[in-house]
């Protein structure tokens, strides 16, 4: 009977072997092509959008960079057509005594023209005047009236009287004006002594020169809007710098030549085609571009033989990070499911051993996990949709005025607006949630300083403050400007969750003292040099981060809401009261957390898989002593993180811990089955597979899936 119970258990296995043999293969082969077939159509999903992006960030450069350069030529046209007329009615005048009232008349009615005369040639108006050129310009905050001599003179200088004699209408290279001491470019036209004069092509009999100045050319691009961290500039034909947001590159007389070899001009060197003659329009993307701006157009403005270059932030094209973060690694997800399975097949069909199979199944494994890691690390979103970022002058503009027309939909007053700067020497985390800094804030003011504005700043959320008065200036222009040495301690809830891979944003939070004051700050952006997020303007370049890198640094505008007026009566506005911010963004250094956490782990891997590997060759008392001793480390060492983060909430790689102790207790169970096995005599193969061959693939489809979970 015994035999006979032996010989139906051996049939019944060797049917079922059959039968799930039937089954196995083409569940596998299916899984393949399903896993395959979704990796291809999330691939295929992420370069469609890859490609669907890089079309439409050519076509917004291309509108705005085409835009901005209508936008120039409109105003300029106007100025042209301005002169042209005058010039034109000049000409007409029978009598060119009368010239001088028809020129006083034209530039006091029309407030469009920066300056505007009428230069004669030599005793051309009047036999005993050598030169007749009475001028009038309101370059300044002062209109003048003053006379021209000298014109004439073969000289650069003016070449805006010399050049239309010969070539007609022109507009002239850059020129220092002394009177005024401004940069400037000229449009000028040259009148006749009549119209019949001019069709006889007679030479002229003077010439209509109309001024404007670079510093008002490039304010007035200024208010171009091109985008989170964008902004124009302007070449002249010659390749001279006409505008630039930084004014000091065109008051220095810089030219194409000499700022090829400055930093932040690298650029310059690689859109040559800019600078053809027959430009119409051009773009570059962010293989030729350098820092946190990635695209460039240049188009040729009408009117003029001037070349605008726009730069354009990436920030103003980013894809949804969040979403591009999770495509990556579902694509990385379905290729690792694909390769796995292709790897059980040909195990099935014996092409691989057992141990190559968990091998190679391994490998996968931790690729697909230092890919969703490196994913992560790189795409990640730390503000907020209704943020406002200012990075540059033109956006700063832009909120202004966006705040002034909401108020005034809402009849509210107008806000008193505070020029403020940061320059922030020293960062230090206290503990996970307080950060200490130093650094110098200043306030600048137009003078005279309205009395009910005190100069007076705070940082919110600083649970401590000292700041001590540092300086106290007016400047040649008149302003007031007052700057303290600060050291304060600010509080802020930070995500610790993602440790080691993780990012902070620190917001340094910066308000008017008095809190009745109808009053908002507004960043400073003149007092730096650059404004790029990446150029960190107010983070000091040698500050000390320790085991933190610096990435970016930015002045943004949040709105705060509080259930209080806080006692004062008409301060109920405070869900649209801007705060202005600066973010300072830094990401974990990766080497100090390897060292201190990511490598001891590593070895208390190793060492438990060294005890699951002799646990054929060593006692079952000795081999749980070995691992007893591997999981006490592991505590010791997950306390030690506790202790050095001195948070609350568990982070990720806290998860490996409590994932090592599992593991430690599984193959404890696994090691006294085994032990119990050959105590018995009985088979005890299955035991020591599933210890030694399927410890690896085990731990790394456990990390893989705890990393996916966090990061996905």
């Amino acid at each position: 009977m015994t035999v006979i119970m032996q010989l139906i258990d051996e049939k019944s296995a060797t049917l079922a072997k059959k039968v799930s043999g039937k089954f196995i293969t083409p569940l596998l082969v299916a899984g393949i092509l399903i896993c395959l077939v979704n990796a291809i159509i999330a691939c295929y999903l992420i370069y469609q959008e890859s490609s669907v992006f890089q079309k439409t960030v050519r076509a917004e450069v291309k509108t705005q960079t085409i835009d901005a350069a209508n936008q120039i030529s409109e105003k300029l046209a106007g100025i042209m057509n301005d002169v042209n007329n005058f010039a034109d009615r000049i000409t007409r005048l029978e009598d060119k005594q009368d010239t001088l009232g028809f020129l006083r008349h034209e530039f006091y009615q029309n407030s469009n023209l920066f300056s505007l005369s009428t230069t004669f040639k030599p005793y051309a108006f009047d036999p005993t005047r050598k030169y007749v050129a009475p001028y009038y310009e309101r370059l300044t905050d002062e209109e003048k009236e003053f006379e021209l001599t000298g014109y004439d003179q073969n000289s650069t200088e003016f070449s805006w009287y010399n050049r239309p004699l010969k070539e007609g209408p022109i507009w002239t290279e850059p020129y220092y004006e002394p009177v005024n001491s401004v940069l400037m470019t000229t449009y000028s036209v040259p009148f006749y002594q009549s119209e019949k004069a001019r069709e006889a092509g007679e030479a002229p009999l003077g010439v209509v020169p109309s001024d404007v100045s670079l510093d008002h050319l490039t304010t007035d691009l200024k208010q171009i809007q091109f985008g989170a961290g964008g902004y124009g500039i302007i070449f002249s034909s010659k390749q001279n710098l006409i505008s630039h947001p930084v004014f000091s590159h065109v008051r220095e007389g810089e030219s194409l030549n000499t700022l090829k070899h400055k930093d932040g001009f690298n650029y310059l060197n690689k859109i040559d085609k800019c600078f053809a003659d027959d430009l119409t329009y051009a773009f570059y993307n962010g293989e030729v571009m350098d820092n946190d701006e990635d695209y460039a157009a240049c188009a040729h403005i009408p009117q003029t033989d001037w070349i605008l270059i726009t730069r354009m932030s990436a920030d103003m094209f980013q894809m949804d990070k969040d979403y591009r973060r999770k495509s990556n690694i579902g694509a990385i997800s379905w290729i690792a499911a694909s390769l796995i399975l292709i790897i059980l097949l040909l195990t099935r069909y014996k092409q691989i051993t057992w141990s190559q199979n968990n091998i190679w199944i391994s490998i996968i494994l931790v690729t697909g996990t230092v890919a969703s890691l490196e994913f992560a690390r790189s795409l990640n979103t730390l503000e907020e949709d209704s943020t406002v970022v200012i990075t540059n002058t033109a956006q700063r503009e832009a909120f202004i005025s966006n705040y002034d027309a909401q108020l005034t939909q809402l009849r509210l007053d107008l806000p008193d607006y505070i020029s403020t700067g940061l320059m922030v020497d020293s960062l230090e985390f206290v503990n996970a949630n307080n950060i200490h800094l130093t650094g110098i804030v200043w306030e600048r003011f137009e003078t005279p300083r309205p009395e009910h504005i005190a100069p007076e700043i705070a940082f919110n959320e600083a649970i401590e403050s000292d700041l001590k008065l540092a300086y106290r200036q007016t400047l040649p222009t008149g302003e007031e400007v007052v700057g303290w040495h600060f050291s304060v301690v600010i509080r802020q809830e930070l995500d610790y969750s993602k440790y080691p891979f993780d990012h902070k944003n620190i917001v340094i939070r910066l308000t008017a003292s008095n809190i009745g004051s109808n009053t908002v700050l507004v960043p400073d952006l003149e007092a730096y040099e650059k404004l790029g997020k990446t150029d960190n303007p107010a983070v000091a370049k040698d500050i000390v981060l320790e085991e933190w890198t610096l990435k970016q640094s930015y002045y943004k505008y949040t709105y705060q809401h509080f259930n209080t007026n806080f006692g004062i009566n008409g301060h109920g506005f405070q869900e649209i009261s801007p705060e202005l911010n600066y973010s300072i963004n830094i990401e974990r250094s990766f080497l100090g957390p390897f060292v201190t956490t990511l490598l001891p782990v590593m070895v208390m891997v190793c060492l438990l898989y060294a005890c699951v590997v002799s646990m054929p060759y060593t006692p079952y008392g000795e081999l749980r002593n070995n691992i007893t001793a591997v999981v006490f480390t592991i505590l010791l060492a997950h306390y030690s993180i506790r202790e050095h983060l001195q948070i609350n909430e568990v982070v990720y790689f806290e998860v490996f811990y409590f994932l090592l102790y599992v593991i430690a207790t599984v193959f404890m169970l696994i090691a006294h089955y085994y032990y119990r096995a050959k105590a018995l005599d009985l088979n005890s193969k299955h035991f020591k597979r599933v210890a030694i061959v399927w410890y690896w693939p085990i731990l790394t489809s456990a990390i893989y899936v705890i990393t996916i979970w966090t990061y996905y």
